[in-house]
């Protein structure tokens, strides 16, 4: 009996593996295959195009120093144009903050605006990503309206309460305080060095060292050339000037008292105490506004590495063999930009040096401005138009309180009277409103001015 075949098998066979050639034979697809796996060079070539984005975050994230170490690696290229681009654009090098909705509001100002700084948005988002880590195990929160669950579970045993440490309370707002550091390791506006930058400075020097391993085996020094050539770029292209003017575009000499939330909704606020002639001013920070357009050096530095990055990106598509450690090298510079864009990193590592004063927390939002105003004046009633846009509705032991607080704020200062309520005095008594339905029970406190004459 004949063996069963399917039909035109023997032409796919003889696709794969003619009888003419072999896997090596760069004419058949096994040939090609085998040849791409053992030298992947025309890869290479595209994936030095991909990911400019990560490499423009992590050069964000450490630039500030002299040198910047950020490894060779996938995506250079087409970073290097978009660069180019954009110097001669809009003139911006550092990305816009990657935090939503990340608010600056002023203590005493009351001034709110959302933030573009980088370094803002990324300390926000680190100080509530350690917030979060410490509410994982807090007591879970049962609305004030929430009808009682008759479901409720069972209390746990005497001897695992025993051992079981109690869970922390429901926290519905913490507020944690800052002050302006006055005896900094570095100047304010300079980073501290941390694991984050001494990491990028370890992986160009493995980078360094896997690449000698072909010259040394097979007498190729030509991954030598390349690595050692493309980190060389890159740390010209991430060391530029232009980096630190645009990451700290503010006066260092003192700031005013500002607070750094995403507003309602929000569980986390952060409250840094200026101090009169040091640090830097976080709320010219926050826009952006002095950021200076590139100069020509920076234009014409931009210009030849964008040049001298296709000229090496030429190099590698020419590569005949060892290929493979090229790309080990490139991955392993990508996971290190990777790591080095997303890392979570101490205020000082952005270059704003800071000491915890306190953390102020409440089951209610209310209590919680309440406890920051009577401690930093102007502070906590700055924060009632951002986490009650709808208004603040308080008990009757607490309406005294808020009245003066707010009085206080709108009452003329050093810095002159209010133009749009030019005749604040005090602040009206409850009045008694009954409700649409008839129901003289219910009772609506208003906090309202009262205007001289009325």
């Amino acid at each position: 009996m004949a063996p069963f075949s399917f039909p035109g098998s023997s032409g796919l066979l003889n696709l794969l593996v003619s009888r003419d050639g072999g896997a090596e034979d760069p004419t058949t697809v096994a040939g090609f295959l085998s040849g791409q796996w053992h030298n992947p060079s025309d890869i290479l070539s595209v994936l030095m195009l991909l990911g400019p984005d990560i490499v423009q975050k992590s050069i964000a994230q450490v630039s500030g120093r002299i040198v910047t170490p950020v490894a060779f690696s996938f995506g250079w290229v087409a970073y290097a144009a978009s660069t180019l681009l954009r110097v001669f654009g809009d003139g911006r090098l550092m990305p816009d903050a990657d935090m939503a909705n990340a608010t600056v509001i002023g203590a005493v100002s009351s001034h709110s605006r959302t933030t573009k700084s980088w370094i803002l948005g990324r300390l926000l988002r680190d100080e509530d990503d350690r917030v979060d880590g410490e509410m994982l195990t807090e007591q879970p929160h049962v609305p004030p309206a929430a009808t009682v669950d008759i479901h409720q579970p069972q209390p746990p045993a005497y001897s695992e309460a025993i051992l079981t440490k109690p869970a922390p309370e429901w926290e519905a707002l913490r507020v944690t305080v800052y002050e302006v550091d006055d005896n900094p390791p570095v100047p304010h506006g300079v980073p501290t060095l941390d694991w984050v930058w001494y990491s990028g400075m370890a992986v160009i020097v493995i980078q360094l060292i896997i690449s000698i391993i072909p010259w040394i085996v097979s007498d190729d020094w030509g991954i030598f050339l390349v690595t050692a050539a493309g980190t060389m770029l890159a740390l010209i292209g991430a060391s530029l000037p232009q980096w630190s003017e645009e990451k700290w575009a503010c006066p260092k000499k003192g700031g005013a008292t500002v607070t750094i939330t995403q507003g309602n909704g929000s569980r986390h606020a952060v409250l840094i105490l200026g101090k009169k002639g040091i640090g830097l001013d976080l709320e010219i920070l926050a826009m952006g506004t002095r950021t200076a357009r590139p100069t020509l050096f920076t234009r014409i530095v931009s210009a030849v590495l964008a040049l001298l990055w296709i000229v090496l990106l030429i190099n590698v598509a020419g590569l005949q063999q060892n290929s493979w450690y090229l790309l080990g090298i490139g991955l392993l510079g990508s996971v290190q930009n990777l790591h080095a864009a997303g890392a979570s990193r101490t205020p000082g590592a952005f270059g704003i040096h800071l000491k915890l004063v306190e953390i102020i927390r409440d089951k209610r939002v209310a209590s919680v401005l309440k406890k920051v105003e009577e401690k930093y004046p102007m502070a906590g009633t700055s924060l009632v138009p951002i986490f009650f846009p709808g208004g603040l509705r308080v008990k009757d032991e607490d309406l005294t309180y808020w009245r003066k607080a707010i009085n206080d704020r709108m009452a003329p200062n050093r810095y002159g009277t209010r133009i749009d309520e030019p005749d604040w005095a005090t602040l009206a008594e409850p009045r008694e409103k009954t409700a649409a339905s008839g129901d003289k029970n219910v009772v609506a406190d208003e906090i309202r001015p009262i205007r001289q004459g009325t």
